[in-house]
């Protein structure tokens, strides 16, 4: 029997509880949601709104209170201004595609009374023991901006969040935050959009970690600030998140140490950063180990079979 246009599926639900806490999202972003079925959420979304559960308005979608009471979401309604539709739904864009996280939209943190209503954090994402704070900026922003959100980029440690990542649209945005990193911080990492998303993720799967212990037989974790490895004697310092806190540490080191201690820094980073690197580093003891695991999107990470995994003694991540 089909589906009446006021009868809820468990996916209609699932999707009404998602905007009920992004307030906005495109159309082709419920893909996701309905399991990925071709034009399915095409045809739900079509239903809901004539159903009068969701408001369709330019490729954007919208819950409304009779909605999100047939679907028994029990928070207050989201009020989004339509010239905040295209940022909103990028920032939501952006967090889809973190599925292996805890997500939290900026927006509910700011009526959990977390955030202040000025924040510029998109959401936080969390698994395990780490936190990071997300930002999707679109636009250049200005000297004020910059300065207001490495204030507030310091100030996010007060509910526990050490880790920032600022994922921007054009280089020109990455050039205005490419700003000294605010005290208190442990990452400010600076990546392209949406190219940088495969490059943070990919330092978090078991791919990557064979892919290290692989090319480093043998590492071991480095409690210096620069690095995140020791090996043979070198340091190693993973770039892919293009960490702001890691450059600086590691410009220090190399400027004022290395000479003094002569051993080498080997930097693991991906194919599109390795003229950037050359170029900031060239007068240093430096060697640049290219990852090519960057190259293609990552949307599952590939298991690793039982038999090949590494022993326990040398299964190391980035973060420990």
């Amino acid at each position: 029997m089909a589906n009446l246009p006021d009868k809820l599926t468990d996916r209609d639900v699932a999707l009404l509880h998602f905007l009920g806490r992004c307030g906005v999202m495109k159309t082709a972003q419920t893909n996701v949601i309905y399991g990925g079925v071709k034009k399915y959420h095409v045809r739900r979304i079509e239903r809901l709104s004539k159903a009068g559960m969701i408001i369709r308005d330019k490729g954007y979608i919208r819950p409304t209170k009779k909605g999100l009471v047939a679907a028994g979401y029990e928070g207050d309604i989201v009020r989004i201004k339509k010239h905040q539709c295209k940022d909103r739904a990028l920032a939501v864009e952006l967090l889809l595609r973190f599925p292996e996280w805890n997500v939290r939209f900026g927006i509910e943190l700011k009526r959990q009374n977390l955030l202040e209503r000025r924040s510029q954090v998109a959401g936080i994402i969390e698994r395990s023991n780490l936190k990071y704070a997300i930002y999707m900026l679109s636009h250049v922003p200005t000297s004020g901006n910059v300065t207001f959100m490495r204030s507030e980029m310091r100030d996010l440690h007060l509910w526990g969040i050490e880790r920032i990542a600022v994922f921007c649209t054009n280089k020109k945005i990455i050039e205005a935050m490419t700003v000294e990193p605010p005290s208190g911080i442990k990452e400010l990492c600076l990546l392209s959009y949406p190219a940088g998303v495969d490059s943070f993720r990919r330092i978090f799967t078991k791919d990557f970690v064979a892919f290290m212990n692989q090319r480093f037989p043998g590492l071991k974790l480095c409690a210096r600030p620069f690095a995140h490895f020791e090996w043979q004697g070198n340091y190693i310092t993973v770039m892919h998140a293009d960490d702001l806190v890691k450059r600086q540490t590691l410009s220090g080191y190399l400027t004022y140490i290395q000479n003094r201690e002569a051993r080498k820094c080997l930097i693991v980073c991906t194919p599109g950063q390795v003229k950037e690197l050359q170029n900031q580093f060239m007068d240093y003891d430096v060697e640049l180990i290219i990852d090519d695991g960057t190259d293609t999107e990552i949307q599952k990470p590939t298991p690793i079979p039982k038999e090949d995994s590494p022993s326990t003694d040398s299964y190391y991540s980035i973060h420990p």
